[in-house]
């Protein structure tokens, strides 16, 4: 019960917030053409780094979530945001993992469609200073 207490806390130390300020319906994600933009910089805690994600719908240029994560070099941080279940639910998957030089982070995103794989991508993006 105990590892089980420490796996989950960790996740949840790491995991991707939502951001409660600004919800969204739903029916945002039926149809939404994602755009997703990342910045990864030092955190705030020693050896930690901050990956800040604005998820946006190319066509009408409005939010859709703002994930914000903490990571160690090394370990992969995750988020999914959108959502499955209608024809259309359009969600986006993607991992950003810390190089151990602290410089530069790889990522890589999915965009599904009713948990159907469209779209994918990774590229390399330097960790600003």
């Amino acid at each position: 019960m105990k590892k089980l207490f420490a796996v989950a806390l960790l996740a949840l130390s790491f995991s991707a917030l939502a951001d409660s300020a600004t919800p969204v319906a739903p029916d945002a994600w039926v149809g939404a053409r994602p755009n997703v933009q990342i910045t990864v910089s030092h955190g705030t805690a020693p050896d930690t780094y901050t990956i800040n994600a604005i998820v946006s719908d190319l066509r009408t240029g409005n939010v859709l979530a703002k994930p914000v994560m903490v990571a160690r070099a090394g370990s992969p941080a995750r988020a999914e945001v959108g959502g499955v279940g209608v024809k259309g639910m359009v969600s986006v998957a993607f991992t950003v993992t810390v190089d151990p030089s602290g410089q530069t982070a790889a990522y890589s995103s999915e965009v599904r469609d009713n948990a159907e794989v469209v779209a994918s991508q990774s590229a390399t993006l330097a960790v600003a200073k």
